[in-house]
């Protein structure tokens, strides 16, 4: 009887840290990996070693994405080096200001607007291009950064609905 108690409080637990985890991507932090970490407890909880290999894979892939993403699109959108060295720098450091100020969303709006700005900024000053030019570069590395972002939210979510069901049906 105790046995199926424990059992039953540890996969509540593991799910709850897994939504926590998946909180902290909003915050622009590592919660993929912790969401692939806690999955390291299903082969002794019912799941098996398939499941933990698919929430690492999801994680990396998240994480290709949204780098991908962000990056691609400005690309797409004209940039250069400078520019894609601009909208990186800057979506970190608009991440980090935009934090404190409105967690978690103004983690994202930093990181887009940080993108933006120093994408647009780096590819006028640096690369020499026109305003528009350089505007339309900064566009394409604040959408790509949000949407590099959200395709991550849904792997996470992904992956917190395989840690369930790898929990409960497996």
């Amino acid at each position: 009887m105790m046995t199926a108690v424990l059992l039953f409080l540890s996969k509540v637990l593991l799910e709850l840290f897994g939504l926590a985890a998946l909180f902290l991507v909003l915050l622009g932090l590592p919660g993929l990996w912790v969401i692939a970490v806690l999955g390291l407890a299903l082969p002794w909880l019912g799941g098996d070693w398939f499941d933990v290999g698919l929430l690492f894979a999801a994680a990396a892939l998240a994480e290709a994405i949204e780098f991908g993403a962000s990056l691609g699109i400005a690309r797409k959108s004209g940039a250069g080096k400078s520019g894609l060295a601009g909208a990186f720098l800057g979506g970190f450091a608009g991440a980090i200001v935009g934090t404190p100020i409105l967690p978690p969303l103004g983690t994202l709006i930093g990181a887009a607007v940080g993108s933006f700005g120093a994408a647009a900024l780096s590819e006028h000053a640096l690369a020499k291009r026109t305003r528009s030019d350089s505007l339309k570069i900064g566009l394409g590395a604040f959408v790509g950064t949000i949407f590099g972002r959200v395709l991550k939210v849904w792997l996470g979510v992904f992956q917190v609905v395989w840690l369930a069901w790898a929990l409960w049906f497996s």
